[in-house]
Parts: structure tokens; C-alpha cells; sequence
């Protein structure tokens, strides 16, 4: 079974993220992403030595980021179709 990838977004990403995610995210790169955890700018979980997650919740709050929820609408023609 082929693995189907759906961009990342804030809408799409998991509760949970890697720091890879999260970097993408944010827009950062990864290097200056670890050294904000580095620095104890962002929240994060360590699990082991390597392993590192970071709640999405917490790192919106910190990049302030605000989400609009947007209604999802179509509009359908007389012939049953989607316009």
C-alpha cells in the first residue's frame, strides 16, 4: 500500500509533532528550530535523548498563531454538480 502525503499545515498536522514538523511549520529552519529548544523558547517533550515532541497547542501559543475556522461551503448547481 502506497503512503499518501498531505501537506503540512497547521489544520493537517498532528497533536504531536517532531521538530522536523514543527520547523516546517513555522517556517524555520530545523537547526535554528533545536536551538529555541535549545534555548527553552519552546515547549517541548524529551523522550530519551533523541527523541524530541512538541504539543501543537503549546507552539502555536508561542508563534502566536491564530487559526480562523472557515465554514466549508459548495455550491451546486441544478444539474447535481459541484460549480
Amino acid at each position: 500500500m502506497k503512503k499518501v502525503s498531505v501537506p503540512l499545515t497547521w489544520e493537517t498536522a498532528p497533536s504531536v509533532l517532531t521538530a522536523e514538523e514543527a520547523a516546517a511549520l513555522v517556517r524555520i529552519p530545523r537547526s535554528a528550530f533545536y536551538g529555541a529548544i535549545k534555548a527553552g523558547l519552546v515547549p517541548h517533550h524529551n523522550f530519551g535523548s533523541r527523541l524530541i515532541r512538541i504539543d501543537k497547542t503549546a507552539l502555536q501559543q508561542v508563534f502566536g498563531v491564530k487559526l480562523e475556522h472557515r465554514p466549508v461551503t459548495a455550491a451546486f448547481s441544478h444539474t447535481g454538480g459541484v460549480q
